[in-house]
C-alpha cells in the first residue's frame, strides 16, 4: 500500500503543492493504487510534503519518490525516449521545479493580492493538521515569513515583482514553445516528465490567482489545452 501524505485540495486543484500534484499524477498515470492522507508538515521528513509511506517505508522528496516507484516497474514510462529527449525533459523539469516554483511561491505568499487568496486555504490546511483555531492566524503569519525568507534565500524574492513576472513569463513562453502541438510534453506518449509539467502548468493557470502569470499563461492556447487534457485524462474524479 502506498500512502501519500499531502496538504489537501485547494483553489480547485488536487493539492496546494505542485510537488504533491506531481506524485499523485504520476501514480494515476501508472495506475498505481494509493491512499491520500492529510500530512503534518511539522512532523514530515525534512519538514516538507509530500512524503510517502510504502509498506512501512517512509520516503520524502517528490523526485526520489517517482524515481523509486518507476524503478520498480517493468515497463518504464520513459523507455521510448532517446538521450536528447531525456536531456530536454530534465532541463525543463529542473527549470519548473527550481525556478518557476519560487516565482509561484512569491506571487502566492509575498504579494498582498496573492496572500488574500492563499491565507484562508492555509488556515483550512492548519485546521486539518490539528492546529487550534485561535492559533491559526499566528501560525499562518509565521509560515508566511518563513516562505518569503525561502524566496529571498533562493534569490528571486530579492527582485521587484516586475522582474519576477518577466523571468517567469519567459519560462512559461519556453514551456509552451517546447510543448508545441504534441499531446504530451515529450511527444505522443506520456512520460514521467508530464507529472511535473502538468502540475506546474495547472499551478500557473489556477484561476484563483488572477495575477500576471495566470493571465500570460492563459494566452498560450496549447498550454491551456495540455492542462485540460491531462486533467480530463487523469483527474476526472
Amino acid at each position: 500500500m502506498i500512502k501519500v501524505h499531502k496538504f489537501g485540495p485547494a483553489f480547485g486543484l488536487p493539492d496546494a503543492s505542485p510537488f504533491v500534484m506531481k506524485v499523485e499524477t504520476y501514480l494515476r498515470m501508472t495506475d498505481q493504487k494509493y491512499e491520500a492522507v492529510t500530512g503534518d508538515v511539522r512532523k514530515a521528513p525534512r519538514q516538507q510534503l509530500p512524503f510517502v509511506d510504502i509498506d512501512g517505508k517512509v520516503m520524502p522528496d517528490s523526485t526520489a519518490i517517482v524515481d523509486h516507484l518507476e524503478g520498480a516497474r517493468s515497463e518504464k514510462l520513459d523507455a521510448h525516449l532517446d538521450a536528447g529527449q531525456r536531456a530536454v525533459g530534465l532541463a525543463f523539469k529542473s527549470m519548473l521545479e527550481e525556478h518557476l516554483y519560487f516565482g509561484l511561491l512569491f506571487m502566492r505568499w509575498a504579494t498582498d493580492d496573492g496572500w488574500t487568496v492563499f491565507e484562508p486555504s492555509l488556515r483550512e490546511m492548519l485546521g486539518r493538521m490539528g492546529v487550534p483555531s485561535l492559533l491559526r492566524g499566528m501560525v499562518s503569519g509565521s509560515a508566511r515569513k518563513q516562505v518569503i525568507g525561502r524566496t529571498r534565500t533562493q534569490g528571486i524574492g530579492r527582485q521587484p515583482r516586475t522582474e519576477i513576472v518577466g523571468t517567469c513569463t519567459q519560462i512559461i513562453d519556453a514551456f509552451a514553445e517546447q510543448l508545441g502541438d504534441r499531446p504530451y510534453f515529450c511527444g505522443d506518449k506520456p512520460t514521467t516528465y508530464d507529472a511535473t509539467t502538468y502540475a506546474f502548468g495547472a499551478g500557473v493557470l489556477c484561476p484563483a490567482f488572477d495575477n500576471e502569470l495566470r493571465k500570460h499563461g492563459a494566452t498560450k492556447k496549447n498550454l491551456v489545452s495540455y492542462v485540460d487534457r491531462m486533467r480530463d485524462q487523469y483527474w476526472k474524479d
